[in-house]
């Protein structure tokens, strides 16, 4: 019989700090840096992970490229 499954665990942001979209761009590009140096060394990087990052990072300029266009 298989081991009961724990459900993941629920983070609740406590207070936020609004920041521009150029600054959230460039803290996913250091976080996607980072993450896959750590990923490589630890044998592969977990590519849902970085897909949905690298998704987010190109929303978010295309985001500031329209806002630039207005």
């Amino acid at each position: 019989m298989d081991a009961p499954l724990a459900p993941p665990v629920r983070l609740q942001a406590t207070s936020s700090n609004p920041i521009s979209t150029k600054n959230a761009q460039k803290n996913i590009t250091a976080f996607l840096d980072d993450f896959e140096a750590r990923s490589i060394s630890s044998g592969g990087p977990n590519t849902a992970v970085t897909v949905q990052l690298q998704k987010l990072k190109d929303a978010l300029r295309e985001e500031r490229k329209q806002k630039r266009a207005v």
